[in-house]
């Protein structure tokens, strides 16, 4: 009798050990499942500065080493998770430029492109551009207004921006990323859209822009004007 007890004592505890045991396994977290990040840039100290995202593609500049003071550029796909890195050659203000071979890489706030052979081969909006802190680099409109219109010519990308109704012209310069911001003084957005034209004046200033083209002139003398290469 004593003898029953006791192996049943002992079933007991090792009935126990077992469900304790599985009851860890099922607490315990799979190494297999933990799934990191992948590393973007160079090397794992350098961490990206800077972000821009834009419909195919994500675009980190990160920050230099002995090797690279400007630092890297790192193109990602979003299609295939393809990559490329190369060093950044120059820089101006939020503008990098990396240089391989016959190819360049340029990015800024508004627009990411490609240049093989000082032709451009890509040529993509960029959507976000973050700092390395998190915030915004730059925005198109004002917070809280919206993008009536974009037109890109040679020298300038140009936002009509407003909340219920077109109320601001900004132009960026494409060399230096410089801004220009004027409200607008009359504007025709009816009928037909090859007829819209935006007028804005800052003193003797009068920018003017169609789909067709934009002028620019300096007391009543034109001194731009340059064909609208694309327009949203």
């Amino acid at each position: 009798m004593k003898f029953l007890q006791t192996g049943f004592k002992c079933k007991g505890t090792l009935k126990l050990a077992l469900l304790s045991a599985t009851t860890l396994f099922l607490l315990t977290p799979s190494v297999k499942a933990v799934n990191p990040q992948p590393q973007i840039c160079p090397s794992a100290n350098l961490l990206p500065k800077r972000s821009f995202d834009t419909a195919k593609y994500s675009v980190y500049i990160c920050r230099g080493d002995n090797n690279n003071a400007l630092g890297y550029y790192v193109r990602i796909s979003k299609t295939d998770n393809s990559k490329i890195t190369v060093p950044v050659t120059s820089t101006t203000g939020e503008t990098y430029i990396a240089s391989k071979g016959e190819i360049a890489y340029a990015v800024t706030p508004y627009e990411l492109q490609v240049i093989k052979n000082r032709r451009v081969v890509l040529k993509e909006r960029v959507n976000n551009a973050i700092a390395g802190d998190g915030q915004p680099l730059a925005k198109a409109c004002p917070e809280g207004e919206n993008i009536f219109g974009e037109a890109e010519t040679k020298s300038f990308i140009v936002y009509i921006c407003g909340s219920n109704l077109p109320t601001n012209y900004i132009a960026i310069t494409r060399s230096g990323n410089r801004r220009i911001a004027v409200p607008l003084s009359s504007y025709n957005s009816k009928g037909e859209p090859q007829a819209n034209q935006y007028v804005a004046v800052n003193g003797d200033i009068r920018y003017v822009l169609t789909r067709k083209v934009l002028r620019i002139s300096d007391n009543g003398q034109t001194v731009i004007k340059e064909k609208v290469l694309r327009w949203n």
